[in-house]
């Protein structure tokens, strides 16, 4: 049977600690990015007529808002029943995030872009963007969200 000293233990304790983290910290993503890769992976969802992208990363407490609707959408299950009224009713080959930029402050990110969603007769639909995200329980949800069209 091997031996290992003091010191041999010590060593094979520290390699076991630097390959349990390494690979976490190389999965590890910014949190700026992390905020952005969610709302591709909504919006991708969204290009399909899959509307439930965005309920699936919302906070229960969501507060939402879009030219279609006179007043703000109020919590996760009004949100989610105005998403089902047009869920699969629309779909468009692609889009563009444009000029994504996120401002954290603390368990608070918020990001700002433009949207290009591209129709299957080449016009381009463009939006602006705010969406609030907060970091509840060690993941970015959607807190509030807010689209208007771009003037042209």
């Amino acid at each position: 049977m091997l031996k290992i000293g003091r010191l041999g233990t010590s060593f094979l304790l520290l390699a076991v600690i630097i390959a349990w983290l390494v690979p976490m910290n190389a999965q590890a993503q910014k949190p700026e990015d992390s905020i952005v890769a969610k709302e591709r992976a909504a919006l991708d969802r969204w290009k399909t007529g899959d509307t439930f992208g965005f309920v699936d990363i919302a906070a229960d407490e969501i507060t939402y808002f879009d030219p279609a609707i006179e007043k703000r959408c109020d919590g996760i299950q009004a949100f989610r029943e105005y998403m089902a009224s047009f869920r699969g009713t629309f779909s468009f080959p692609g889009y563009d995030l444009l000029n994504p930029k996120v401002q954290l402050y603390g368990d608070i990110g918020v990001l700002t872009f433009n949207f290009v969603g591209h129709s299957k007769d080449g016009k381009a639909d463009r939006w602006n963007s705010t969406e609030v995200y907060r970091l509840i329980k060690g993941e970015w949800r959607l807190a509030s969200s807010h689209w208007s069209h771009t003037k042209p």
